[in-house]
């Protein structure tokens, strides 16, 4: 067989995954943040539907319209 070299062998292999543990070291909080606000917003939502506190504009797309 000819001698061949794997892309991931070694310090390849090394540097890979020290490159995959910056990167989701820096990217992760930043997903995280994004998804926490939504969620808060969310749940926000909820509340003023649970108390009746609906905005107008939520209240115009549940009306029936009849043409």
């Amino acid at each position: 067989m000819p001698p061949y070299q794997s892309f991931l062998s070694g310090s390849n292999l090394v540097a890979f995954w020290d490159n995959v543990k910056w990167f989701l070291f820096l990217v992760a909080p930043i997903i995280m943040i994004f998804f926490a606000t939504d969620a808060v917003g969310h749940v926000f939502r909820i509340i003023r539907k649970a108390f009746g506190k609906v905005d107008e504009k939520e209240k115009d797309d549940e009306d029936v319209y009849y043409y």
